[in-house]
């Protein structure tokens, strides 16, 4: 299930010259299998010298977070929606990273309380969390919220492409049995007879 194609325009600045985080709320979003999405982009440079910003974007099915040269900043989306059961789609969450710079850590955290750990960057990877990795793994049975937070140094920067339900169960696909093959084989016999009786 797609969580969010980021498809649908929303942007945040912030320049640290205010205390405290910027923040700006979608209501009902798009481009979700989800029910009844608000999504909220937070952001709070770390000081408000010339050059320190943050801005969060989505927009053409790209999420990008920009900092400026002297910002660490620190950027959360968060989305809010009817309940559901994920584990009836899959085993873990996806975050499709496009870019990335190097230190910059991410973690999920799920209906406020069961959070993923930060892990941290070395290159491009995508960010993918199994439900079972999770602090509590049963809140996936009933999931209403969740928190997307990145901290990094000084001016990083992110693109990401698709958050996901991401790993499928495993499914079972069908594989002919050797009776199947027979009965192809004696259709296509039984085909080539009636041809050749027509011939003569």
């Amino acid at each position: 299930m797609t969580l969010d194609d980021f498809s649908q325009y929303q942007r945040l600045n912030d320049e640290g010259d205010e205390p405290g985080a910027t923040s700006d709320t979608v209501t009902v979003l798009t481009g979700t299998g989800l029910s009844n999405v608000s999504r909220t982009f937070i952001g709070e440079a770390t000081t408000s010298d010339s050059g320190s910003k943050i801005t969060i974007k989505s927009q053409n099915g790209l999420l990008k977070i920009d900092n400026g040269p002297a910002s660490a900043g620190q950027a959360s989306i968060l989305w809010n929606f009817d309940p559901v059961d994920l584990t009836k789609f899959g085993t873990g969450l996806l975050l499709e990273v496009s870019r990335i710079d190097l230190n910059v850590s991410a973690e999920i955290i799920v209906n406020g309380v069961a959070g993923s750990g930060a892990k941290t960057f070395t290159g491009v990877d995508d960010f993918l969390v199994h439900f079972d990795d999770f602090s509590n793994s049963d809140v996936f049975s009933s999931i209403s919220s969740l928190r997307l937070n990145f901290s990094g140094p000084l001016a990083w920067d992110g693109q990401f492409r698709l958050l996901l339900d991401g790993t499928r169960r495993a499914t079972v696909t069908s594989v002919p049995l050797p009776t199947a093959y027979l009965l192809m084989g004696s259709a296509l016999l039984g085909l080539i007879g009636v041809s050749r009786k027509k011939t003569v």
